[in-house]
């Protein structure tokens, strides 16, 4: 029953995103001057606007190198239609309100022709989207000083390296998992957490080009540590936590582990119960096993129950999770839904930390935000 729930869901998605194509194709083919033009751009925009669910499907199958080349431009198109949907939907409001009110002015409406227009929004979108491009290749490096009022033997301070959504798949690589190994190396830090959806789903292209071997090369004195996300359920959690473990990647799931003085408290993710049916351990229960003289530090996927980690005397939660929207002006969306959607925020004695990934899921484009690892300085005081 719930695979062909999950088939009708599927279909219409694809229904609807095929109609939104189709408008935004129709809308972009009549500005065309003539016929070879049009002829060209339909074969190109259909071309590109399938690609995008067919690399769907060839995700499912053996066939890695294939599926990303098309996986990657369907990606790529994904932004470009979106941006492009987004400038004709704003041209034909505006073409509405002027049959309605004569809002724009004849001169204008001299220059402004269905080709001119047409110009105008093919430049826009790929220019935004080649920015975007670009800035989610370069990832920044921010850097958090943390007091803690309480006392850990031998340390005045540590250094705990955060980098949370990196979704290694087809669209992230080796090339930018190697470029992730190389900068959390140059920190130098004591700990490095990653705060989930390091796999972005599938474990066919992570076990074809043997992207664990690139995690290995990790250094810190006091380990690699993980949760599951999201998109670990989506695939095979445990499918991926095996792999990964593997490779030196310790999970903390539903459970506390003391690294020498320092408590992390890992959780599963909080859509646990949507694809295994058993829910994650509450966070009473988890902290049971808390010494509450000795730092803690929660880990948690997505930015929820943070008032419940105030309450329960965390002196830190880190997480990820919103990719801070990833495209503008999905941003608007992200901060209603989650109380702290990016950034740090002090409550009481807890630090609260969302972070807005390293990659990226679907589009390999941020737009309206940057990439980052988090470095966090905790002093104890």
């Amino acid at each position: 029953m719930k695979n062909i729930y999950f088939v009708i869901i599927i279909s219409v998605i694809s229904v609807i995103y095929l109609l939104l194509n189709a408008y935004v194709y129709h809308r972009a083919n009549v500005a065309l001057p003539n016929k070879m033009a049009r002829n060209t751009f339909t074969v190109l925009f259909w071309l590109c606007s399938v690609s995008f669910l067919i690399g769907q499907f060839l995700e499912r199958t053996p066939w890695v190198n294939l599926t990303t080349v098309i996986s990657g431009i369907g990606s790529v198109w994904l932004a470009l239609f979106f941006y492009a949907l987004l400038f004709v939907l704003v041209i034909d409001i505006f073409a509405l309100l002027h049959r309605l009110t004569s809002l724009l002015p004849v001169s204008f409406l001299e220059i402004a022709t269905p080709f001119r227009l047409f110009v105008v929004v093919a430049v826009s979108t790929i220019s935004l989207v080649t920015a975007g491009y670009i800035n989610a290749r370069y990832p920044t490096v921010n850097e958090y000083e943390v007091r803690i009022n309480k006392q850990v033997a031998g340390k005045k301070q540590l250094t705990v390296a955060l980098a949370t959504d990196i979704h290694m798949g087809y669209i992230i690589g080796n090339k930018r998992l190697s470029d992730l190994v190389a900068s959390l190396n140059a920190i130098e830090a004591d700990v490095i957490i990653f705060g989930g959806d390091l796999i972005d789903h599938n474990m066919v292209p992570v076990t074809y080009h043997n992207m664990g071997e690139i995690l290995s090369q990790l250094q810190a004195p006091l380990g690699v540590w993980a949760v599951t996300g999201n998109h670990e359920y989506i695939g095979n959690a445990e499918s991926a936590v095996d792999y990964l473990s593997r490779y030196g990647i310790q999970f903390v799931r539903d459970t506390v582990v003391n690294v020498q003085g320092i408590q992390l408290v890992g959780r599963e993710d909080a859509q646990k119960i949507n694809f295994t049916q058993v829910n994650r351990k509450s966070l009473e229960t988890i902290f049971e096993q808390v010494d509450s003289k000795l730092p803690i530090i929660v880990i948690d996927h997505q930015p929820l129950e943070q008032d419940r980690v105030v309450a329960l005397g965390a002196d830190l939660m880190v997480s990820g999770h919103t990719h801070q929207g990833q495209l503008w002006p999905f941003k608007i969306l992200t901060k209603l839904i989650y109380k702290i959607e990016d950034g740090l925020v002090q409550k009481g004695n807890t630090h609260l930390y969302v972070s807005p990934g390293y990659g990226t899921w679907g589009p390999p484009v941020r737009i309206g935000n940057r990439p980052e690892i988090a470095v966090f300085r905790l002093i104890f005081d």
